[in-house]
């Protein structure tokens, strides 16, 4: 995947470099985007019906994977939940027209979230951790809920609203007064002018079919995945339990592959794009799409396929976008913000393009245009191995863009002019106009990485011997001690359960962070899981020594491969119990102080032929 770097190469971009360095705005945009705030857009929890969506001058059906943001205008016929980043959830009715006029808007140091409802009836039910204000304008007056409360808002075309709160507590106000209730009563008013006077009890129990459906619709699931994902994206992330699996990596740490999908499926294939404000954005029917395809990135890995990383902030598509003449291209970013590497069938061993003709691009089912020829790929795969990293993770010579590809509705119509946009300059243009606009009508602003100037290279296994350590793609992230992208050789991700580890070959990071930490050799020797990020530093050997510290059955297909660690197995393959607490043990005897000479005599016992365990991670060692 990597070719070493040399000094010849290096000399032959010094040129690039200074012009780049010359013009630093060139690929700034592309290199420090990190997407958006991920409470600044909704998801449609539920929908049955027809529903439509306005964004701008854009009108079209809304769908299960239709990113929900400011400004949008709601038009129901059917009925429908929305899912609100604090866990907020709005379930809305037929013959009902709803704007989202701000989300986590800061007003005066509080957080609001406004609807507007012009007609037709929606009832919110607030999250558990919210801490903002949730307004509903109607044409007779404001509700503000203060508390954590659900509760049902009516309005009719000629004025009279109908409120009734559920739990909680509410404020009403109008032209003419304010009002506060409570849990258990309703309120009916007439126009804005009206008095707050009738305000009456009602039984909690009553309901229509609307009420019934909501309640189920609304509840909130808390499984597996509410603790594999990170906080800020927990509520969109309940429907990856029933159409997934979690695992284990090392390198990414936890990580859902999708269950269900065919061989030649790959991430942002089942769908299409829309040409939203934010960029050309990623709509798909798969129930897990929202989540899975405007937070975090792809990566695969052979025997394991495609798996998710989660990460936290939204972005239209997290993809590459690439062009050569009469084709559109785009591809999954991986985790370090480059087009993931996949080996199906003509892709094998590339990056993992997504190509259609230039006219297609705007089609419903894109993928029913999606090329297979090696013939297209190529110029699209041609980029592969050649790329040059240097100061602040920067690609030089990468051919592709990583922030959104700005597309207007009349350029989306007509696909052929888009090919203007795949100009860094004109793309460029339009993200700040974006941003800015953004900033001034909601306060939202683009979230952007600091790039660290160009500096002495920092060498990690794995990486290009004369460039820097790749930054992962949210600085949130913990980065990991050493370790390239894995790309062939992940592990065999349909024979782990969960529990067990998916470990990526090209890189192992210590199953426990509390064993990294502390001192270098003592705590390393202790483990025996590999040795140690801390030992190759001092001792750097060659790439195939380093691999054999992790020798796993899942990795046995690849022994045709001995460039990808099967040396580095050899000097220190010591055996041990399948229980990993089981490791006070060995601290008994010699927990710091055992030379190198005894691990590896201990290495031959009879337990490898029998299925013996591996120190470092608890995996069966087999010749």
């Amino acid at each position: 995947m990597h070719k070493t770097f040399t000094y010849s190469r290096l000399a032959a971009l010094l040129l690039p470099a200074v012009i780049l360095v010359a013009a630093p705005q060139a690929p700034a945009d592309n290199e420090t985007y990190q997407g958006e705030a991920s409470e600044r857009y909704a998801m449609v929890r539920a929908l049955e019906g027809d529903v439509r969506i306005r964004k701008g001058d854009l009108d079209e059906a809304l769908t299960r994977g239709t990113p929900i943001a400011e400004g949008d205008v709601v038009e129901s016929r059917g009925r429908g939940v929305l899912q609100l980043g604090d866990g907020t959830r709005v379930a809305f009715g037929g013959a009902t027209q709803f704007t989202v006029a701000t989300l986590f808007t800061d007003r005066k140091g509080e957080k609001q979230v406004l609807f507007r409802l012009d007609y037709g009836r929606i009832r919110v039910l607030l999250g558990g951790q919210s801490d903002a204000r949730f307004r509903v304008d109607t044409p007779s007056g404001s509700v503000t809920c203060f508390d954590k409360g659900s509760f049902t808002i009516e309005a009719e075309r000629d004025r009279l609203v109908r409120l009734k709160v559920h739990s909680g507590r509410v404020a009403f106000a109008n032209e003419r007064n304010e009002a506060n209730i409570t849990a258990g009563e309703g309120l009916t008013v007439y126009s804005p002018q009206d008095g707050l006077d009738r305000i009456r009890s009602f039984n909690t129990y009553d309901g229509d079919e609307f009420n019934r459906w909501s309640e189920r619709a609304m509840v909130v699931r808390r499984g597996e995945s509410w603790d594999r994902v990170p906080a800020e994206i927990r509520y969109y992330a309940d429907e990856l339990d029933g159409h997934g699996r979690w695992i284990h990596s090392d390198e990414y740490g936890d990580v859902w592959q999708p269950n269900g999908v065919a061989e030649d499926w790959r991430p942002y294939y089942q769908g299409r794009w829309a040409p939203y404000s934010g960029g050309m954005t990623w709509v798909s029917d798969e129930p897990w799409a929202y989540v899975a395809y405007h937070h975090g990135r792809w990566q695969w890995g052979l025997g394991a396929g495609w798996f998710w990383i989660p990460g936290v902030n939204y972005s239209p598509a997290w993809v590459a976008w690439n062009y050569t003449p009469g084709y559109y291209g785009w591809a999954p970013l991986g985790y370090y913000n480059t087009p993931s590497h996949w080996g199906y069938g003509a892709w094998g061993g590339g990056y993992a393009w997504n190509v259609v003709s230039v006219n297609y691009i705007n089609v419903v089912n894109v993928n029913t245009r999606i090329y297979s020829d090696a013939n297209v790929l190529r110029t699209f795969n041609g980029g592969s191995g050649s790329t040059t990293w240097t100061g602040g993770g920067r690609d030089l010579r990468a051919p592709w863009q990583r922030s959104p590809l700005m597309v207007s509705h009349t350029e989306f119509r007509n696909p052929s002019q888009i090919q203007t946009v795949f100009q860094r300059d004109v793309n460029r243009e339009r993200l700040v106009s974006y941003d800015r606009q953004a900033q001034a009508t909601t306060g939202r602003a683009i979230i952007r990485r600091e790039v660290r100037p160009a500096g002495p290279a920092e060498v990690r296994p794995g990486n290009p011997a004369g460039g820097p350590a790749r930054t992962p793609f949210e600085d949130r992230r913990a980065r990991p001690a050493e370790g390239n992208v894995p790309r062939e050789r992940a592990p065999e991700g349909r024979a782990v359960d969960r529990g067990r580890e998916l470990t990526p070959p090209e890189r192992r990071m210590d199953p426990a962070p509390r064993e990294r930490t502390p001192e270098p050799r003592p705590r390393t020797e202790e483990r025996r899981v590999d040795p140690a990020p801390r030992e190759r530093a001092p001792e750097p050997r060659p790439h195939a020594e380093e691999r054999r510290v992790e020798p796993m059955p899942r990795e046995r297909p690849m022994e045709s491969r001995p460039q990808f660690n099967r040396e580095e197995r050899r000097p220190d393959p010591p055996p041990r119990s399948v229980e990993r607490e089981s490791r006070p043990a060995p601290k008994a005897e010699a927990p710091h102080e055992r030379p190198k000479e005894e691990r590896r005599e201990s290495a031959p016992e009879p337990s490898r032929s029998s299925g013996g365990e591996n120190r470092g991670g608890g995996r069966e060692i087999r010749r």
